[in-house]
């Protein structure tokens, strides 16, 4: 069967950005799912994404930021981020998140 299976003891390879930042990519053809662990203290500055962004926070929380505006999100919210909409990320303990995405730019792959 050619149908990829990631299971909690088997997910996608993690990668390290920082002290705060593991992210997992599973690639599709015409977009990706990021599994990404957001650790204590993480802040990561407002940029903007070309494509939207929709996802899912299954534990924790940590908030999205647009200037003195800031949105906490907590598990079993949901979200999306609309195409050049400029957002930051803050979490203070940690959160579990799962993103679909048309677009990824961190190069590592889901195997």
């Amino acid at each position: 069967m050619e149908i990829e299976v990631f299971r909690a003891e088997n997910p996608p390879r993690m990668q390290r950005y920082g002290e705060a930042l593991e992210a997992g990519i599973v690639r599709g053809n015409t977009g990706s799912l990021v599994v990404m662990k957001l650790g204590p203290g993480l802040e990561l500055t407002e940029h903007a994404h070309q494509q939207e962004h929709v996802g899912a926070v299954l534990a924790g929380e940590f908030s999205f930021t647009d200037g003195d505006e800031e949105t906490v999100l907590r598990a079993g919210d949901l979200y999306r981020i609309p195409p050049n909409v400029r957002h930051g990320v803050r979490c203070a303990d940690h959160a579990l998140v799962i993103q679909a995405r048309a677009d990824f730019q961190i190069g590592t792959r889901s195997t």
